[in-house]
């Protein structure tokens, strides 16, 4: 799905691992079917031609689902009944995947490439030690809004999408954590809020912003941006990125409050036994 690609080294990293220790990670009684790599992604997330590349060096089948939310996936790996040897959660959702004991610890040494990576990258908050995952991509959310439209001088601000001259003119993304951010950040306060009361301040601000929704959608954003459907989306920088190169009319900004930085990390489910 989207956002800025910092390298493909990520990648990389885990293939290798998954190729340098696939029998560990197949399950017992599937050992003997046929080889294949089950990769759970957003969409628009990787080069279909890396995904050939690695099939034809490893020998590898890759069977590539896609989701477009991490309440979604998580969602669908807690309910359990499913195949997949690779996931793709943000930064918060994997603390909340690990919480619930849903991934599989990472076996380092099964990994060459990890060292590779930026060291900015590694050892966060949401996973110290990267002990349940690699960095795969990171960016940014802001306003990606259509020049032919609206001037910089109209949004300088996350509260400026408030504004009743944006009556159904607003595309945001499907994501619970992002927008809450968004209000929270709209409001003053930090996007990383835990206090009650300014939690519930956030919520009602969102309700108020809904007149202004035209959609609540995510893979779509940058089509309709495109297409010039609606005049300002709340988006990922990677999307925006995208959508500009098709359309030299669009623009991306980060509001003068600040926004967050989003980590998406590959990770192993815990239906795999090590």
């Amino acid at each position: 799905m989207r956002k800025i690609i910092l390298g493909m080294l990520s990648v990389l990293a885990v293939v290798a691992g998954l190729y340098l220790g696939k029998e560990s990670l197949v399950p017992k009684q599937d050992r003997n079917a046929e080889k294949t790599v089950h990769f759970y992604n957003w969409g628009d997330y990787i080069d279909p031609d890396l995904l050939k590349q690695f099939e034809e060096e490893t020998g590898y089948h890759v069977v590539y689902d896609t989701f477009d939310s991490n309440e979604a996936m998580m969602t669908k790996i807690e309910q359990g009944g499913t195949d997949y040897d690779l996931v793709v959660p943000s930064d918060y959702m994997l603390n909340n995947m690990i919480k619930h004991h849903l991934l599989l610890p990472l076996d380092h040494e099964k990994l060459p490439n990890f060292k590779y990576m930026d060291n900015r990258l590694l050892n966060l908050d949401f996973d110290l030690g990267n002990k349940y995952s690699v960095p795969y991509f990171w960016g940014t959310l802001g306003i990606l809004y259509d020049t032919r439209r609206v001037s910089p001088e109209e949004i300088t601000s996350w509260k400026d999408l408030w504004n009743p001259k944006w009556k159904n003119s607003l595309l945001v993304i499907d994501g619970a954590r992002e927008m809450l951010g968004v209000s929270l950040q709209s409001l003053g306060y930090s996007v990383n809020e835990v206090d009650d009361t300014k939690l519930e301040e956030a919520s009602q601000q969102l309700k108020a912003l809904m007149p202004n929704i035209q959609a609540l959608i995510t893979d779509e954003i940058k089509m309709y941006m495109i297409q010039g459907q609606a005049p300002l989306a709340v988006t990922f920088s990677g999307e925006a990125a995208m959508a500009m190169e098709k359309a030299p009319y669009l623009a991306y900004f980060l509001p003068k409050e600040g926004s967050n930085i989003w980590f998406d990390n590959l990770a192993i489910p815990k239906r795999h036994i090590i």
